[in-house]
Order: C-alpha cells, then structure tokens, then sequence
C-alpha cells in the first residue's frame, strides 16, 4: 500500500501541472471560471492521478515478480541495496557475470575494485539517463550485494528508478533475491 501511495503521489504532481496550467488558460481566456468546471476539473485531475498511479504501481509489480524481487514499502527511494543469489552457479560465475555486465548495453562499467567489486552506471529507461551501481562479489556464499542509486534524482529519473535497475541488473545477471533481502544503506 506504501508504494501506490508513493505512486499516487508521484501521479497527482506529474497530472497537477497540465491541470493548473489547463486553468489558468481557461480563466484567461472566459476571464473567471466557473464551479462546475473547475469541479470538473478536480475530478478529472483525481480520476487521471489515480489511473497513473495504478499503471505505475502495476508495472513496478510486473518488473518485481518478472526479476525475482520482491516489492518492497522502500521500492521508490532513491537508493535500493539488496543481497542477491546466484540462480545458476557454477564455477567462475563472478566472471561470467563481469563479463554479462560489461557486454550490456544499458551498463557502462566505470571501475572495478580486484575481482570483489565493480562500479558501473545503468540506464533503466529509454533515455541515456543513469543510475550508479556497485556489485559486489561474495564467491564463497554465491551471493551477491548490488547497491544503486540515483543521486538526489539527479538527471530527471522518476521515482523508482533504483528499483526498475534493481530488476532490470538481477534479471540479465541471473540474480534472485534472498530471504531478508533489503538492507539498509
């Protein structure tokens, strides 16, 4: 419920603008605005928020459950770090996965810290806007740690968008999660 109240509210600001601005062309050009219309407007900016909030929340759903993830009250924060575990393992997956990550064209690997971590930047969406990500290699466990964030929204990235890369680094590598999945930053 915390997501799509997230969502919502993300939805009513994005449909509030075109609505506002909507108004005030027509109170300029009719010189007032009626009761009615603007009740018709209110109306129309709840219905069409609502909607848009319900296909939001919808699609972050899908991506969770087509990735291995859960959705979680924290999927719309900017930073999403998460313990993962290897679907396949097998003997050298780590470099199976370096080499996955780098063949990727929504990743842009910027560093790689040995062979324990890398540090890369991934684009969740069709523009070339990016968030950063770390990943972090335990051979041992099988598992991994991967650790993305948009900075402050930076670069004009809806909400979410740590969480869309979420799912969208977990199903190309072959990462599920694992029980206590989130971690704090």
């Amino acid at each position: 419920m915390k997501v799509w109240a997230g969502c919502w509210r993300e939805a009513a600001c994005a449909v509030a603008v075109p609505v506002v601005i909507r108004a005030g062309f027509e109170l300029w050009d009719r010189g007032g605005l009626a009761w009615s219309e603007a009740g018709e407007l209110a109306a129309t900016w709840a219905a069409a928020s609502v909607v848009w909030a319900a296909v939001a929340w919808l699609s972050l759903r899908h991506r969770a459950r087509g990735s291995g993830l859960t959705l979680t009250p924290d999927a719309l924060a900017a930073r999403q770090t998460r313990q993962l575990r290897v679907l396949r393992p097998s003997v050298g997956w780590s470099d199976r996965m370096r080499t996955e990550l780098k063949a990727s064209d929504r990743a842009s690997v910027t560093a790689e810290k040995g062979r324990e971590e890398i540090w890369f930047h991934w684009r969740p969406g069709w523009r070339r806007r990016t968030v950063w990500g770390s990943i972090a290699f335990d051979e041992v466990s099988g598992t991994v740690v991967l650790d993305l964030r948009d900075e402050e929204m930076a670069g004009g990235l809806r909400k979410g968008a740590s969480f869309v890369a979420m799912c969208q680094v977990a199903g190309v590598l072959g990462l599920v999660g694992v029980e206590g999945e989130a971690l704090t930053p």
